[in-house]
């Protein structure tokens, strides 16, 4: 059989996958995207897609006649038609978790960089104004303050939520969270306080978004939640930029609602130089770094390629995204195998 893999992949990986498939790999990490035309033309003949960042849209799956399976090394499947994929026999396997730990380091990082105004502490260094007109400027000017009894609100308590809750436990802090999902025995072993959602906003010196994007959730942030929160608060967002209003957001850091923020999520990706908020000192944005560690590659390999290999050892692992589609994927295995495709 023949696979097309377009990702970063270890090469424990790859020898895993050659046990099986004859394998045409492309790096896109160090190459650059491919763009859908050459894409498509590479995942035609072939049985087994894995792909990292590029789409596979309708088209390109209807085209390669033989495919069963497509591995996306994402959590999310927004780069993939999944509902063509299930009309065409064509199972999609996602990588849930693979960034979970990298995103809630990130997210406890950012906090304390924000709270203790680490970034304007380096411009002030590099400008020379670590003393200033005879006193200590950068001392008395970028005081923050600590974790320690400080109230942590985490809006959404799924995985990362979680991990976030785990970290900030040998701080010292009061953690509160609104997750109409979650169970109270995981609240109760977390030690973490379930507040109403308005109550998250009023009460959180630090509130710090974990929720994923839906219908439900979009623009769920805005004026009214973001002038709830005290002067003093500071909102942290690693999770989906579109979750919060943007025009809103501007506002509320240009006109100091509150104290400052920390955001690695934006909703139009990459950042202008003119982004307003780059321009305010008291607002940390990164460039999108949640997943970027070397240990992520290795996280969704395994979680990936594991559920693959589940699913031609005979067993239907959970993170296959259209289970609809496993008869006919099956089926489609099952000849390629019986016809000793190689």
């Amino acid at each position: 059989m023949k696979a097309f893999i377009s990702s970063r992949m270890p090469a424990g990986g790859l020898q895993r996958l050659k046990e099986s498939f004859e394998i045409d790999h492309y790096n896109w990490f160090e190459d650059g995207m491919l763009g859908n035309t050459a894409f498509g033309e590479r995942m035609q003949d072939c049985h087994l897609v894995v792909v990292e960042t590029e789409e596979i849209n309708r088209e390109m799956i209807e085209k390669a006649r033989d495919l069963f399976a497509i591995v996306n090394f994402k959590s999310s499947v927004v780069n993939i038609d999944v509902d063509a994929a299930t009309e065409n026999n064509v199972i999609v396997i996602n990588t849930p978790g693979r960034n979970a730990d990298a995103v809630a380091d990130l997210t406890v990082g950012l906090m304390i960089a924000v709270i203790r105004k680490i970034v304007p502490g380096l411009v002030a260094i590099r400008k020379d104004l670590w003393v200033k007109n005879g006193r200590r400027w950068a001392y008395t000017e970028h005081q923050g303050f600590e974790l320690n009894s400080r109230v942590v609100g985490l809006l959404g308590l799924g995985f990362i939520g979680q991990l976030v809750a785990k970290r900030l436990s040998g701080f010292g802090v009061k953690i509160i969270a609104h997750d109409p999902y979650l169970s109270p025995e995981i609240a109760e072993e977390l030690d973490i306080t379930m507040v109403e959602l308005d109550d998250l906003f009023t009460r959180s010196d630090i509130l710090s978004l974990h929720i994923p994007l839906t219908d439900e959730t979009r623009g769920m942030i805005g004026e009214r939640e973001l002038k709830m929160m005290k002067k003093s608060a500071y909102l942290i967002n690693t999770a989906r930029a579109a979750v919060v209003v943007e025009e809103d957001l501007i506002r509320c850091l240009t006109e100091n609602w509150i104290a400052g923020a920390a955001l690695d999520v934006f909703h139009k990706e990459p950042l202008g130089s003119d982004y307003p908020l780059l321009k305010l000192p008291q607002v940390i944005c990164t460039p999108h770094l949640g997943g970027a560690t070397t240990d992520v590659v290795d996280h969704m390999v395994e979680i990936g390629l594991e559920a693959l290999c589940q699913f031609m050892d005979g067993a239907d692992p959970d993170n296959i995204v259209n289970p609809q589609a496993i008869p006919g994927a099956r089926q489609q295995l099952g000849l390629l195998l019986k016809e000793g495709v190689s």
